[in-house]
This record gives C-alpha cells, sequence and structure tokens, in this order.
C-alpha cells in the first residue's frame, strides 16, 4: 500500500471511529409520551444483564402523568438492547397493573432495579396498589411490590411483599408509607453472603423520618435496616427520596433530595461499618463547588467510578451525581467529584464541595439515572419533555457518555 493511500486509511479510520462517538453520545428517544393521546412515561431505570445487554424500565401511565392514588393502571415496561444501545427492541410488559381500583395489581410504578453481576437474575423493587404515598396508612399502606427475573428479562414473577417491608420497621409506627426509590439498587463490590453480594437501596418515608437505607444479602428476599429501624441518616424535616452507594473503603454513602426546596442541593450521609452507624448528615448547595438542584425537588442517580486521571495517569476514582440543576425541574446534569484516596471521602462534609458540573438536558428535565457499563461507559436515562414545552409529558431519553466527556477530558476510564 502506498504512503498517501495508508495515510488516508488511517484517517477515514479515526474520522469513523470519531463518529461513531458523536453518535453514541445523541440522545435516543426509548419511551415517547403523547400528550394527545394522554399516553405518559414516568421514571427512568436502567440495568446491564450479565451477557452485556441493556434494560431500560419505566412507568406507562395510562390517561395521566400522576403517581399512584391519583393514577390506576399504572404498568412497568422495558426495553432491551443488544449492541450498547444503538437499537431497541420493543416495548414489553414487567408488571401489569390492572387498573381496576382493586388491590395490589391495581397499579405498579417507580422502579428500583439491579441485575445480579453473577447471574441472570434482575431485581425489581417497586410501588404498588392504589393507595398514594400521602395518604398512606399502616392500615392502608402504599404497597411494596417485588418482581424478579431469573431469565435475565425474558420472563418475571411478582408477588406483594408489604408485610415484609414494613414489618421491618414494626416499632416504629411513625413508617406508615414508604417506597423504594426508583432508579439503580447498589450492589456491593465488598460484602458477599453465600450466593449473592450484597445489596443496598434507599426507600422514602413520611415527614418527621424522611429517607432510610436497606440492605440484603440475598438479592432482595428478605431486607433490613442499614443501622437499625431507627436510624435516621438525614435530620428531620429534609430527608426525601435518596439514592445510595458504596465507597471505595465498603461504607455507605447516601445522597438525599430535601423537602425543602430552598435548601436547592443535595443532603449527604456515610454509614461507617467501623462504628456501624451513620454519621452527621452534611448539605451541598454551593453555586459553584456544591451539588446546586435550584427550587428543585427531584431525585437523580448516584454513582462512584474507578477512572484515570489524564494530567499524571493517576488511577482513582470519581463521584458522579445527577440532578435537575434548575431552577426547577430543567438542566438535568451531572456533578463529578474527584476521590483521590479515603481522606476524600472518609466524613460527609467531604461531599459538601470540590463538584464541577456537566450539563446534559436543556430546559424541561425531571429524573434521571445511570449505571457504568461493562466498557467503561456511563449509560444515563432521563426524563425530558422539550418536545412537549409546558406540560409535563416526559420522554425517557438513553445517552452514552464517556468519562471524559463528563469531566471535560480531565478524567477517562481505565478502559480506554
Amino acid at each position: 500500500m502506498r504512503k498517501s493511500s495508508f495515510n488516508r486509511w488511517i484517517t477515514l479510520a479515526v474520522l469513523a471511529v470519531a463518529l461513531q462517538a458523536i453518535a453514541q453520545q445523541q440522545p435516543v428517544t426509548l419511551f415517547d409520551s403523547d400528550v394527545n393521546a394522554s399516553y405518559y412515561y414516568r421514571i427512568p431505570a436502567i440495568v446491564q444483564l450479565r451477557d452485556g445487554q441493556l434494560m431500560a424500565i419505566g412507568d406507562d401511565r395510562h390517561g395521566s402523568d400522576i403517581d399512584i392514588g391519583g393514577n390506576w393502571g399504572i404498568d412497568i415496561v422495558g426495553r432491551l438492547s443488544a449492541d450498547g444501545g444503538t437499537t431497541w427492541g420493543v416495548t414489553f410488559m414487567i408488571a401489569d397493573g390492572n387498573g381496576r381500583r382493586e388491590g395490589f395489581d391495581d397499579s405498579h410504578g417507580d422502579a428500583a432495579a439491579v441485575a445480579d453481576r453473577e447471574s441472570d437474575r434482575v431485581l425489581i423493587m417497586c410501588a404498588s396498589g392504589k393507595q398514594g404515598f400521602l395518604s398512606s396508612t399502616l392500615e392502608e399502606p402504599l404497597r411494596v411490590g417485588r418482581y424478579i427475573s431469573d431469565d435475565g428479562g425474558k420472563t418475571w414473577n411478582g408477588e406483594d411483599v408489604t408485610d415484609a417491608i414494613y414489618g421491618i420497621f414494626a416499632d416504629c409506627p411513625e413508617v406508615n408509607s414508604l417506597f423504594f426509590s426508583s432508579g439503580r439498587i447498589c450492589q456491593s463490590r465488598h460484602i458477599k453472603k453465600g450466593e449473592y453480594y450484597r445489596i443496598y437501596s434507599a426507600i422514602d418515608a413520611p415527614n418527621g423520618v424522611g429517607c432510610l437505607v436497606l440492605y440484603s444479602d440475598d438479592f432482595g428476599l428478605t431486607w433490613h435496616a442499614l443501622g437499625g429501624p431507627a436510624a435516621r441518616p438525614t435530620t428531620a424535616p429534609w430527608g426525601d427520596e435518596a439514592k445510595v452507594e458504596e465507597l471505595p473503603d465498603g461504607n455507605v454513602l447516601l445522597s438525599c433530595r430535601s423537602k425543602q426546596t430552598d435548601t436547592s442541593g443535595r443532603l449527604f450521609n456515610i454509614y461507617d461499618y467501623a462504628t456501624a452507624s451513620w454519621g452527621d448528615m452534611a448539605i451541598s448547595n454551593d453555586d459553584q463547588l456544591g451539588t446546586l438542584s435550584q427550587d428543585c425537588s427531584c431525585n437523580g442517580e448516584l454513582l462512584i467510578v474507578p477512572v484515570i486521571r489524564t494530567s499524571d495517569n493517576r488511577p482513582m476514582h470519581l463521584a458522579l451525581q445527577s440532578v435537575p440543576r434548575g431552577p426547577g425541574r430543567q438542566r438535568v446534569s451531572i456533578y463529578y467529584k474527584p476521590l483521590l484516596d479515603a481522606s476524600d471521602y472518609d466524613e460527609p462534609r467531604d461531599f459538601s464541595w470540590g463538584w464541577k458540573c456537566y450539563q446534559v438536558a436543556g430546559n424541561y428535565s425531571a429524573y434521571s439515572t445511570m449505571i457504568l457499563l461493562n466498557d467503561g461507559d456511563i449509560a444515563f436515562l432521563h426524563e425530558d419533555c422539550n418536545d412537549n414545552p409546558g406540560t409535563t409529558a416526559y420522554d425517557l431519553l438513553f445517552q452514552r457518555l464517556s468519562i471524559a466527556t463528563i469531566t471535560d477530558g480531565r478524567y477517562q476510564s481505565p478502559s480506554n
């Protein structure tokens, strides 16, 4: 091959890779709300199966975008991608709400999901029934559903586990309403009991209780309160929907939205296994170095990933927090913070500052979730209603993002 032809071939190959990278970063609409047909999708979740397939999950809300209690017949649905998110299969049913205003199967929504890294088992914990969160009582509670697939999402078995979950707090009657925070359930890389690595999930409870954290060592069959049923990781009345992630040392980081929108940021705490207790809650809302979410009560996703600092090839970790930057539910962004060593994450207040921001979405956007893919990229799924301005008709948009893109080249995945 002549040198000029070889150089031209190299140039075309580099261009093809660059174009592919650009294409991967363009958002793809997976669940498209239709205002005219009164057809709404909400609440994203996403997992990567053991075979590498992606499963995107959302609420199919017929009639309106309102939550359980003011709506009925809500289903949980999914779509699969076998090529990393480039193309997606047809929508399939996971949890079917009958919409007849009766019992556990009236509606199912707000899926919290995890795929076991060592088997084909997938777990979804969800809100179920017909009773709303704000009107829930111990006599007539917002119910809790558990859906399990043992074949990578092909088939699902669901059951009502309300009594078991509320029973964890039998000595705390103030916990008369709860649901698992939607999005990602965290699976440990440090703690394994028997067949499965431990999983963690935050749950939202009533005013005065705030968010709570549960863990399971049998992949969701039984759950326990992290720190005990009386533990209160956030200071009342601020606690609300939250997410949890495992720190590099095996301790558990909590990130919570506030019930008071004027807080305009995230609330952080850490469960320390050495002391078997939660620390002192810290607030992060600085408009330059904090996780600002201006006048916005909305949850996002929390993720900690291994990275390489490009300036000196130093291995380290990066904390990622997605949330609408605001004001209100708009400008979904990913905040990122470097974690060089244990001194950067040994106290909750470490997460009050040191964040930089990458904006993902434009104006109208709300809930979001993300996972680390096997190839080191981030799979990002969020609610976006820019196609339906002036409404809350959110589409669920998928996007692949590299660590280098999110951090403006400051860090990259070790896989790159």
